[in-house]
């Protein structure tokens, strides 16, 4: 499948748009998918015009006009690629460009009205610098707040927040929402830009640049030698404006009050006044009620989704069965994720800094004063600093930046270690076996999240998929909407079948002291953000709940797909097969732990051992902050995001009532 370039007849000539269907459509050299990807919709109306061979908008379409703006190009022939002006393609990672054509667009279509040009060119502006692409650290301020450290020195900010992804773009979110005027820089790592979700790296499989995108998932760190073989490696940063939030499942489960055991009772009561306020931001949507992009249905239609949840619920494996809650982009197209709202929001608010690794806290004793970067040093003044970092990169930060000698209520830090490890399998069966409601759809799909029994915490998260008749544009909707990641060989192979992907999640005891992280003792590792150790090693309490898991997560799929004369088949991935047989428990493990949590865990007041107080501020510290699953007390098993996202809109509001920077404008 190519990304190729439309030409609109409607728009100025040389005007070259192309998006997928999210914006304008998914378009295609191949000669045997023309025909249904010109009968996608009313909505898109294409036609194929074989004497100049390319496609054509057959109707104009207002809201498309107005939509081009974010679009980008793939393709594997750069060289081919006409470009109008102001656009441009190159090979390789640089491929990945935002194409700033709005503005264009706004002044070459006389049947848009003056509040849609307007709009047009507000988007180009917004997006002018956001390319996907290397961004030089001299890189000019622009309208949406692309700077470099020498352009923001002397500038006063309220808040200082190193990261992009959820914890960003929640406490930004909230501050503006307090104080029109509060002024925040963004300290980025990545300096790509993608301006949408992407289940994982895995989707671009059939690309040039697949390899180069995996490649940009960062581990910046190493497992002791006494780590156990059953796990070798955490889900690892992604180096990209958004960080992990463009590549998700989506999965958004709120925790119940039993599963928050363990943690302090303000944080419990905080989290159910922020969690509706989490969910809105989030877009957070029951499966059964996420409708498809291409016509008005709802493609987790009411009636599959019950046939798996009472499936499910008869196998009385599970404490709770619930449809799965998935975060959506708010025009409920694709899963949500921070680059699009986190600029569009932040336009007068908020600077951003790309490219640029924050090697070090500088501080006096008390507060912190300067960044140490990969660009210089950068004064703190009197701003904030919050940590909206990934768990292990943000305590490689704070170990190497404060002493357990000068400030020995953080020596607990990194001693505690939580994650959750997963087991995954994908079966079918054929779907004339079962009594799958129908659909006018060539899919159908289904989300349950399924809590376990028992004391220590585990769930399930099943993705199901019922074809028939199925067709590429089918294939795109399971790659945009499913809730797990099912490999496309297994989608194509199974063209009239339910598929099952379940994937089980289970704790690392958060009491095991096996399992920390720790600076390096060697000192052999001179970056400071790669010298961080990690150990695991998983006990007699997490291969019990591991085995118990995996029991239950094969009997679940039993439930759901067989009767009395069927059979389940399993993929064999190693294989690349379907066999009845069941995988084995080795190939079934992910060595990939996610989620990691728990090395600055908050504490009571008087709990003297957690590094972090209830004001989510690093004991002993004056003015640095910590967000996102670092602060856990226990891992729980539930997915992180709703949760750590309602925390970091606590935080905001706790410290953003009242800006000093705001009384300034108002006198």
């Amino acid at each position: 499948m190519h990304w190729v370039i439309i030409r609109f007849p409607h728009y100025s000539e040389g005007s070259i748009l192309s998006y997928r269907d999210r914006s304008l459509l998914l378009v295609s050299e191949n000669e045997d998918e023309k025909q249904c990807l010109s009968n996608t919709t009313n909505r898109f109306r294409v036609a194929y015009d074989d004497d100049k061979a390319v496609w054509t908008l057959a109707t104009p379409d207002v809201r498309i006009c107005a939509a081009v703006s974010c679009g980008m190009i793939w393709t594997e022939k750069p060289q081919s690629v006409q470009c109008a002006e102001g656009l441009g393609i190159s090979n390789g990672i640089d491929s990945l460009r935002l194409c700033i054509s709005a503005a264009s667009v706004a002044e070459s279509c006389p049947s848009l009205s003056l509040e849609l040009k307007n709009t047009a060119r507000s988007i180009a502006a917004s997006f002018e610098c956001a390319i996907c692409r290397r961004i030089e650290s001299s890189l000019r301020p622009s309208p949406c707040g692309c700077s470099s450290i020498p352009s923001v020195v002397g500038t006063p900010f309220d808040y200082v927040i190193v990261g992009t992804s959820f914890c960003a773009y929640s406490f930004v979110h909230r501050a503006i929402a307090n104080n029109p005027n509060v002024k925040i820089l963004l300290v980025e790592k990545g300096d790509l830009f993608l301006l949408e979700h992407r289940q994982n790296p895995s989707t671009y499989s059939q690309l040039p640049i697949a390899e180069s995108l995996r490649r940009l998932e960062s581990r910046p760190w190493s497992f002791s030698a006494s780590s156990s073989s059953l796990v070798t490696a955490v889900k690892g940063q992604m180096v990209f404006y958004g960080g992990r939030s463009t590549f998700w499942s989506g999965w958004c489960p709120e925790p119940s009050d039993d599963d928050l055991d363990g943690w302090p009772g303000a944080v419990r009561q905080s989290l159910r006044q922020y969690f509706g306020a989490a969910r809105k931001l989030l877009s957070v949507t029951p499966a059964n009620k996420i409708k498809s992009l291409h016509s008005d249905q709802l493609i987790y239609g009411p009636e599959f989704q019950e046939f798996l949840e009472t499936r499910c619920r008869a196998t009385d494996q599970a404490s709770q069965v619930s449809p799965g809650s998935i975060a959506m982009a708010k025009d409920g197209t694709m899963k949500f994720s921070t680059p699009t709202p986190l600029i569009r929001i932040g336009r007068s608010n908020v600077q951003t800094i790309l490219n640029c690794t924050v090697l070090k806290i500088i501080h006096d004793g008390k507060r912190a004063t300067h960044l140490q970067t990969s660009q210089g040093m950068l004064p703190l003044n009197e701003a904030k600093l919050i940590l909206a970092m990934s768990t292990l990169p943000s305590t490689t930060l704070v170990l190497n930046s404060f002493s357990k000698d000068q400030f020995p209520s953080l020596a607990n830090v990194g001693k505690r270690f939580t994650a959750h490890f997963v087991s995954s399998v994908v079966a079918r069966v054929p779907r004339n076996r079962l009594q799958v409601p129908p659909s006018g759809h060539g899919v159908q799909l289904g989300a349950v999240y399924i809590a376990g029994k028992g004391q220590a915490q585990y769930h399930l998260q099943l993705s199901a998929v019922a074809t028939s008749n199925l067709e590429s544009i089918d294939i795109e909707l399971c790659r945009q909407f499913s809730a797990n990641s099912i490999p496309e060989a297994c989608i194509k192979g199974s063209p009239k079948h339910v598929l099952v992907s379940c994937s089980a999640l289970g704790e690392l005891d958060h009491k095991n002291n096996d399992n920390w992280f720790r600076l390096m003792e060697d000192g052999t590792q001179s970056d400071l953000t790669s010298n961080g150790e990690l150990q695991i090693v998983p006990n007699d309490q997490d291969m019990a709940l591991w085995g118990t898991m995996d029991e239950v997560m094969f009997k679940t799929i039993v439930g759901c797909l067989s009767s009395p004369d069927d059979e389940v088949e399993y993929w064999h991935e190693n294989k690349g097969e379907w066999t009845t047989e069941r995988p084995t428990t080795e190939s079934i493990r992910q060595t990939e732990v996610v989620h990691d949590a728990s090395t600055m865990w908050i504490g009571e007041d008087g709990d003297e051992e957690a590094p972090v107080g209830l004001d989510y501020r690093l004991r002993g510290v004056e003015n640095v902050y910590i967000t996102g699953g670092a602060l856990w007390p226990t891992g729980g098993s539930w997915n992180p995001v709703l949760t750590i996202v309602a925390m970091a809109m606590h935080l905001a509001d706790s410290l953003c009532s009242v800006s000093p920077l705001y009384f300034c404008a108002r006198l």
